[in-house]
């Protein structure tokens, strides 16, 4: 071996040391991230607390989701909300800290008569938060998100979406709620933005349904196509009699089977309740 080529090989060395190094770095942070992350979603106790029947799918493309997860109490109401953040990974999972911190803020601490109300706060607090990016000519930062409120005492449920929908099955019917097509946040084409209020008095032993749109959006292994929303609905359908814990399971064999050796194509999250 010649000088010049033993210099190359010792620079070679050299510079994949570096870059494991700043590898392994790189993913041990992620996986902080992801404690702190799974820190700040919703625990089961909260769940527990607020809700008998319920379930939450929850994966992340990578180590980390842009999807999450929200519930709250505030007097006689209940809150509970699915959103996706722009992005995958570090990006999305910041984006969505920022949601559920606003979303604690909003709901809980402010004053407000319908659901839709809350999109438009956070709407407003969103373009705030991100005008820094509009000064340098970008701000396309944004949060699809649906949220629902439920009054024990009348049974009245509200729902408000953000590029979100909402499916309600009983009594073997299935009623879908979508909300105004366009999100928290990004680009804004539309001035003073407001969310509709979907309001319904829900029947006893309803499925209530919110999720993003990483599973409709999965591709399968022998189709090669995503999965649709179509099929999502038709699955939710299925299962929507049997307890929460087993549609979990169910819809989870659903998924594995349909993905088979195809990589996950978005963050995926969804919750499911009896009410």
């Amino acid at each position: 071996m010649t000088t010049t080529e033993t210099l190359s090989y010792n620079r070679l060395e050299y510079e994949f040391k570096k870059l494991y190094k700043s590898n392994k770095e790189l993913i041990s942070n992620i996986y902080y991230a992801e404690s702190v992350q799974q820190g700040i979603l919703p625990h089961e106790r909260h769940f527990k607390r607020l809700f008998e029947n319920y379930f939450i799918l929850y994966k992340a493309q990578g180590i980390i989701s842009g999807d999450l997860y929200w519930v709250g109490q505030k007097g006689k109401h209940k809150y509970f909300a699915v959103g996706d953040c722009t992005g995958h990974g570090v990006s999305g999972a910041m984006l969505s800290v920022v949601a559920l911190s606003f979303l604690n803020y909003i709901v809980l601490a402010k004053e407000f008569d319908e659901i839709g109300d809350v999109l438009r706060r956070l709407d407003k607090k969103w373009i705030e938060t991100f005008h820094q990016g509009a000064e340098w000519g970008y701000n396309n930062d944004w949060l699809e998100i649906g949220i629902c409120s439920f009054n024990e005492e009348t049974r009245e449920l509200q729902f408000a979406g953000a590029f979100n929908k909402l499916t309600l099955i009983n009594e073997n019917n299935l009623t879908e709620f979508i909300g105004n097509k366009y999100p928290i946040g990004g680009w804004q084409l539309e001035r003073n933005r407001e969310y509709k209020t979907f309001s319904v008095i829900l029947k006893e032993n309803t499925s209530v349904y919110l999720y993003s749109d990483g599973f409709k959006d999965q591709f399968g292994e022998v189709s090669k196509k995503r999965y649709s929303s179509k099929r999502f609905r038709e699955m939710l359908f299925e299962y929507h009699e049997l307890s929460m814990d087993k549609q979990k399971t169910k819809i989870e064999i659903e998924l594995n089977l349909w993905k088979g050796s195809e990589e996950q194509t978005d963050d995926i999250c969804v919750l499911g309740l009896t009410l």
